[in-house]
């Protein structure tokens, strides 16, 4: 953030707020001390950095809008999560309610991660956050990933609705199950990833880019298709719009 400060002072720019996309730009693939062009992990630090600094001014002047946002960046590498396609999302929940052990447990979680939901999130989240009648549940949110009120897929609305008739859950209940050696968060999370994992194999998707994020991104895919990055981006609690992009990108671009 100070470099950057430097920067703009060098170049006659005396306040943030006159800061436009190409200064950002500029400053993200300025060569570093040693003269030699940024590595890639570089720009996306730089970038980070201004994101957090005009968070901060968007705090105190709110119609201000973060240039750097409108800024695309290639992916830190090839080997992120792609959205699923609809086709795809069709052979998952096959795959839950295919389950001979726990059906319940996968389809659950994957109700919840349709609703964009992390799997920290899942790990998280009770029956008193789900609101079948409005067909949405409170995601908690996990840094970087803000809190939100999610949309239950109407498959997912239906299979939760079916779930809470047969087991009368209370408000404290945990709407995926957990058992008690999950503990600790760590724990919950990677029981949840790996539980995904698995209704993903089973449903003979695996391959670059098939992860357990692809289903809550296969949602923000539809918001993007429909109501534009912002709202993918706040349904997903991705404060970037760049990076919204790059994650429900099919080919790991912006």
């Amino acid at each position: 953030m100070r470099r950057f400060g430097s920067r703009l002072i060098a170049s006659g720019i005396g306040s943030l707020t006159e800061v436009t996309a190409d200064d950002c730009d500029a400053f993200l693939w300025a060569p570093t001390r040693r003269n030699a062009p940024p590595s890639l992990h570089t720009v996306h630090l730089r970038r980070t950095a201004l994101h957090d600094l005009f968070a901060v001014l968007a705090d105190l002047e709110p119609s201000f809008s973060d240039p750097s946002s409108r800024l695309d960046l290639p992916p830190r590498s090839g080997n992120q999560a792609r959205p699923l396609t609809d086709g795809e999302m069709h052979l998952v929940r096959t795959a839950a309610l295919g389950r001979s052990h726990q059906a319940n447990r996968a389809i659950a979680a994957v109700s919840l991660a349709e609703a964009t939901a992390t799997t920290g999130e899942i790990a998280c989240i009770r029956w008193s956050s789900v609101d079948l009648d409005a067909g949405s549940v409170n995601l908690p949110g996990a840094d970087p990933v803000q809190a939100r009120r999610g949309t239950l897929s109407s498959w997912g609305m239906a299979s939760l609705r079916r779930i809470a008739d047969d087991r009368i859950p209370t408000d404290d209940d945990w709407v995926v199950p957990r058992r008690a050696e999950y503990g600790d968060a760590h724990s919950a999370q990677a029981a949840m990833s790996n539980l995904l994992s698995k209704v993903l194999s089973a449903g003979g998707l695996s391959g670059p880019g098939i992860r357990p994020s692809s289903i809550r991104l296969w949602a923000g895919a539809h918001v993007l298709g429909t109501d534009g990055v912002e709202a993918a981006a706040s349904a997903l609690g991705i404060r970037s719009l760049d990076a919204t992009r790059r994650a429900l990108s099919r080919d790991g671009t912006s």
